[in-house]
């Protein structure tokens, strides 16, 4: 069967959810590569049409299998009509397009990730094949789906005298970036939601609880109890995770840098796999405290509610993969009675070990050392607090 070559429209999306076509000057515009300023002395040559036109190659070098995702995700025979490939807020590593294709009945959405920087283009084959590696895993659908990635040799990876890589992948509409927001109402903290279909709304810290319980049950989920391996590293600040409000809160991790072991144990114990997940989860309600205000400016570190949505999210994790592993909870409780005896010296030791670490020239290890004592003790008190097996629902 002969498949026709689709029109497209190169397009963006503006902050406030609109989207404008690229016109004649705007094609001309330079892509900004980065949104991490630490790599703005990149030299940038790629216009908008460079970057347009590289993934309509892409997508065209492969059309049989784009074109049959399409049918298969619309469930109809249609042909495709046309194409938007809309430049959305670029990231720390990628800057991407949604490609939204129209048939006769529906429209369907996929994701572009596009990699320019020198540091993208290291990062981008592991990416892809650890999205497609951790996405088969488990019930719940946490990652996207990716689909096919240009390699050097194609002819959208060269077109602008310089290399650019991208994959296809699944786009999840109505999930978007959250950030907290510059603003304090009754005493509690104003989250934003960057939802680039509707624009922007700001939303209450009750459902920041929710969403940053369910990060942690995600990062939870995919820590390894054999290898040890683990997510990491990961940041709000960097949109790594992203999220929908209604009908309920959700949230999506759409970047895996890594998924490796971080610590090593001398010998073979049953002990290891205790050790390793209070390291996991010290490390966790460390990381889960952090971002930006706005996703851009200064750090900004969690109030003490949301250790209690960390730990919940965590062990509520720890419970599926026992279940899904061995049908019982024989583990989790033992591992709840660890977390119940240990003192306050034994969090501090082992925080101090953790911060040891880390990188000091890190730019949010200053906000983790000013709050560490607080974290501790926060760590400490609801540990105390949960007396788990009747406070957390095991279904």
């Amino acid at each position: 069967m002969q498949i026709m070559i689709p029109e497209f429209r190169f397009m963006y999306s503006t902050p406030d959810g609109n989207l404008e076509i690229l016109d004649s000057t705007g094609l001309k515009n330079t892509v900004p590569v980065t949104r991490d300023e630490s790599l703005s002395s990149e030299v940038n040559h790629i216009t908008y049409i460079n970057y347009m036109e590289s993934i309509r190659t892409f997508l065209l070098e492969h059309l049989k299998e784009f074109h049959g995702l399409v049918l298969e995700k619309s469930q109809t025979t249609a042909e495709i009509r046309s194409i938007d490939l809309v430049a959305e807020k670029r990231g720390a590593d990628y800057f991407p397009a949604s490609v939204r294709v129209r048939t006769l009945k529906d429209e369907i959405w996929f994701a572009v990730n596009v990699a320019m920087t020198e540091r993208g283009l290291s990062r981008i084959w592991q990416d892809y094949e650890l999205l497609k590696s951790l996405g088969s895993k488990g019930e719940n659908k946490f990652l996207p789906e990716v689909f096919f990635i240009n390699t050097l040799q194609d002819k959208s990876a060269s077109m602008v005298g310089s290399p650019i890589r991208m994959f296809l992948a699944e786009w999840f509409r109505g999930y978007h970036e959250f950030h907290i927001a510059n603003s304090v109402k009754n005493n509690q903290s104003v989250f934003s939601f960057w939802d680039t279909d509707n624009g922007y709304t700001e939303f209450s810290e009750l459902v920041a609880l929710q969403l940053i319980e369910k990060v942690s049950y995600v990062l939870g989920y995919f820590f390894n109890l054999d290898t040890f391996q683990e997510i990491y590293p990961w940041h709000h600040a960097a949109g790594d995770f992203i999220a929908k409000l209604a009908p309920f809160p959700d949230v999506k991790l759409i970047t895996v840098r890594q998924y490796e072991s971080r610590v090593s144990f001398p010998d073979d114990s049953h002990e290891n796999l205790n050790d390793a997940l209070l390291i996991f989860l010290a490390n966790l309600t460390i990381r889960a405290r952090i971002d930006r205000i706005d996703g851009t400016g200064e750090f900004v570190w969690l109030r003490g509610q949301f250790v209690k949505s960390i730990f919940m999210g965590f062990l509520k994790s720890m419970m599926t993969k026992e279940q899904e592993k061995s049908g019982s909870y024989d583990f989790f409780k033992k591992f709840i009675k660890t977390l119940g005896t240990r003192t306050i010296e034994d969090w501090s030791q082992l925080f101090i070990q953790i911060i040891e670490s880390y990188d000091q020239r890190a730019p949010d290890f200053e906000i983790i050392k000013e709050n560490l004592v607080d974290h501790i003790f926060d760590v400490y008190q609801n540990c105390q607090d949960l007396m788990i097996e009747n406070k957390i629902d095991i279904k």
